[in-house]
C-alpha cells in the first residue's frame, strides 16, 4: 500500500508539472500570435519626410479623450491641446501583458519603439533597449525629461533607464544620475535622489532642490528634484509645470545650434483619476494645457521645432452625459478607478506633423521621432 501511494503523488506531481508547462507554452504561444496580430494590424510605420532640429513630447498620463473634453466644458472652451494644435489622431496603447498597459510599458514603446511587459522599464529579455533619449545625445543633441511626479517614475525612467521593474526606483536615480547623460532633470523624487547627493553636482552639473535656486542655474546640465508638494497647480503660482516647462526649453536651447529631445509629463492626471477626484484632475489637466501653451510659443518662434501631444493611456473611463453642463460636472462620472484599453488622441504641431498617420501605435510614436531627427 506504501508503494502504491507514493507513486500516486509521484504521478500526480508529474501531471500537475505536465499541465503547468502546456499552460506556460500556450499562454506563450497565444501572447506571440497576439503580438503579431497586434503589429500587423495596428502599426503604422509612417514614414515621415520632414526634418526638425527640436522634438518637444507631451505626455498627459492617464489622459482620455474624455479627460479632456470634461477640461473644456469646466473651462467653457477649448484647451490649448484639442484648439491650436492642428493635426490630431489618435494612439493604440496595448503592451505584451494581456489587458491594460501600464505607464511603463507604454512609455517604453514611446521611447523604444518595442512592446514589453507591464512594469518593466526600456528593457526585454533582460537586455536594455537603446531609447529616443540616448539617439538623440548619439546625434549630439540635448536632452531634458519634466514630470509632475518622481523623476525616478515609470514615464520619466522609460526614457532614461533600464531596469526590470518600475519599483527599482533607487536603481532609477542612480542610473540618471550617472548614465544618463541628461541636460535636464526636473520633477518629484527626493527621498530617492537625497542618499546620491554627494554624486549629483559636479562640473558640468547644477543640483537644486527649490524652483528658487533654477535662477542660479549656470551649468550645461540641470538637475531640480523637488519636495513631495513642489509642483503648483495654480495657474499664477511660479512654481508649476509651466515654469518648469518654460526654464527647460531654455537651458536646452541656449547655445545649441544640434537641437534638442524635451518630454514633458503631467503626470498626475492619472493620479486624480484613479482616485475619481475630478476636480483635481481637471487642475492638473488645466496646467498641463499652460505647458502645451508655453511649449507650442517656442515652436511657433523656433519653425523647426515639432510638438507632439497625447497619452500613455486611458484611465478611469469617464463617460460624460448627453448636454451636461459645467456645474453637471461629477466624480461620478468616472466608471472605474484603472487603466482602459481605450485609444487616446494626439495632436501635433511643427514639421512633419501633417505626416503622421490618423491612427498610429504608440511604438509609431518611436519611429516618427527618430525620423524627425533624421536618425538612420
Amino acid at each position: 500500500m506504501g508503494k502504491s501511494n507514493a507513486t500516486n503523488t509521484r504521478e500526480k506531481k508529474f501531471l500537475l508539472i505536465a499541465i503547468s508547462i502546456i499552460l506556460i507554452i500556450a499562454f506563450v504561444t497565444s501572447t506571440v500570435i497576439f503580438s503579431v496580430y497586434y503589429f500587423s494590424k495596428y502599426s503604422k510605420n509612417p514614414e515621415i519626410t520632414a526634418r526638425a532640429e527640436n522634438i518637444i513630447l507631451m505626455i498627459g498620463d492617464g489622459m482620455g479623450e474624455k479627460h479632456i473634453e470634461v477640461a473644456s466644458l469646466y473651462e467653457g472652451a477649448p484647451l490649448t491641446i484639442n484648439s491650436s494644435l492642428p493635426e490630431y489622431g489618435y494612439v493604440k496603447t496595448r503592451s505584451l501583458t494581456p489587458g491594460p498597459t501600464d505607464s511603463a510599458a507604454s512609455a517604453t514603446a514611446m521611447a523604444t519603439g518595442k512592446k514589453v511587459w507591464n512594469r518593466t522599464v526600456s528593457m526585454f529579455n533582460g537586455k536594455p533597449l537603446e531609447t529616443i533619449t540616448e539617439l538623440a545625445q548619439k546625434a549630439g543633441k540635448k536632452t531634458g525629461l519634466v514630470t509632475t511626479k518622481s523623476v525616478t517614475d515609470a514615464t520619466p525612467a522609460a526614457f532614461s533607464a533600464h531596469v526590470k521593474h518600475r519599483k527599482n526606483q533607487s536603481e532609477i536615480a542612480l542610473q540618471q544620475i550617472e548614465n544618463s547623460n541628461l541636460n535636464v532633470l526636473f520633477g518629484l523624487g527626493q527621498e530617492y535622489y537625497a542618499p546620491y547627493s554627494t554624486k549629483i553636482a559636479n562640473d558640468t552639473r547644477d543640483y537644486f532642490t527649490s524652483f528658487s535656486q533654477l535662477s542660479s542655474a549656470s551649468k550645461e546640465s540641470v538637475f531640480c528634484i523637488l519636495p513631495d508638494d513642489g509642483i503648483s497647480t495654480i495657474s499664477n503660482s511660479e512654481e508649476t509645470l509651466r515654469v518648469l516647462t518654460e526654464k527647460a526649453l531654455d537651458i536646452l536651447s541656449k547655445d545649441n545650434p544640434n537641437g534638442f529631445f524635451l518630454m514633458v509629463e503631467g503626470a498626475k492626471i492619472d493620479t486624480m483619476s484613479h482616485d475619481n477626484n475630478m476636480q483635481g484632475m481637471i487642475n492638473e489637466l488645466m496646467a498641463f494645457d499652460d505647458a502645451v501653451v508655453t511649449a507650442l510659443h517656442f515652436a511657433r518662434t523656433n519653425k523647426n521645432t515639432t510638438v507632439i501631444v497625447l497619452a500613455d493611456h486611458e484611465t478611469a473611463r469617464i463617460r460624460i452625459p448627453a448636454d451636461a453642463e459645467a456645474n453637471d460636472i461629477s466624480d461620478k462620472w468616472f466608471k472605474s478607478s484603472i487603466h482602459t484599453m481605450r485609444d487616446v488622441p494626439y495632436f501635433a504641431f511643427g514639421p512633419g506633423a501633417s505626416e503622421i498617420p490618423d491612427e498610429i501605435d504608440n511604438t509609431d510614436v518611436f519611429l516618427i521621432m527618430k525620423q524627425l531627427f533624421n536618425i538612420p
